[in-house]
């Protein structure tokens, strides 16, 4: 689906629908319905928007409104916890939360609406709680990257569920829908894999690599 800028361009050029229907040939009906409603490009509907852009003078490529980019944050956990002395080991004890998902808000670009939801928030503030900082010090904005991992898909296709997808890897419930949700970078995961200074490190990556990519690097390695 895409979403087009005719109104708006049209506009710009002091024309009004009715009167970019009668240059172009493409019916105000049809032309209505690009202006306002995101449309599936189909061969006929390309057909059309060459026409328009052609009257408009502008490309085709310009008729098409950018997709607004989802904001999203990287959060420094493991480099605020090494500032207190802390090993990720450590920092879950103390903050009651999964080292495993400690390891994945720590390598990962998580969504904005993501970490506002209830339990995220729980597991940032426990995790702010023993680092001494607020929510806000641990985020830093960052780039989305573009792999989304199709677990609920693969899962259907082997008639397995997300929980039993818990109990056959041993991983959290909250980790499972991380993966599920979020777009995940695997070569961050395999470069704080094998770039880490401990074996700590490792041991909480495996499981995260293992579970969106069986063939990575960081899941085979041992």
């Amino acid at each position: 689906m895409i979403t087009l800028r005719i109104q708006e361009i049209t506009g710009e050029k002091g024309l009004t629908l009715e009167e970019l229907s009668q240059v172009s040939g493409v019916s105000l009906e049809a032309i209505q319905i690009y202006a306002t409603k995101p449309v599936e490009l189909t061969e006929e509907i390309a057909s059309d928007l060459k026409k328009i852009a052609t009257k408009l003078d502008v490309s085709v490529v310009e008729l098409v409104k950018p997709v607004a980019k989802r904001e999203a944050f990287q959060l420094k956990i493991i480099e605020m916890a090494k500032q207190k002395g802390l090993t990720l080991k450590e920092l879950s004890v103390l903050s009651g939360v999964h080292p495993t998902l400690i390891a994945f808000y720590s390598t990962q670009s998580i969504y904005k609406n993501k970490l506002a939801e209830s339990q995220v928030q729980k597991h940032l503030s426990q995790i702010s709680g023993v680092l001494e900082c607020s929510i806000e010090d641990l985020k830093l904005a960052i780039e989305l990257p573009t792999t989304m991992f199709r677990i609920k898909e693969l899962l259907k296709d082997k008639n397995l569920t997300l929980y039993d997808l818990k109990l056959l890897t041993d991983v959290p419930d909250e980790l499972i829908d991380l993966v599920a949700t979020q777009p995940v970078d695997i070569n961050s995961l395999s470069n704080a894999f094998l770039n880490s200074e401990t074996q700590e490190l490792p041991s909480i990556i495996r499981p995260i690599c293992c579970l969106v990519n069986p063939e990575s690097a960081c899941c085979k390695n041992k």
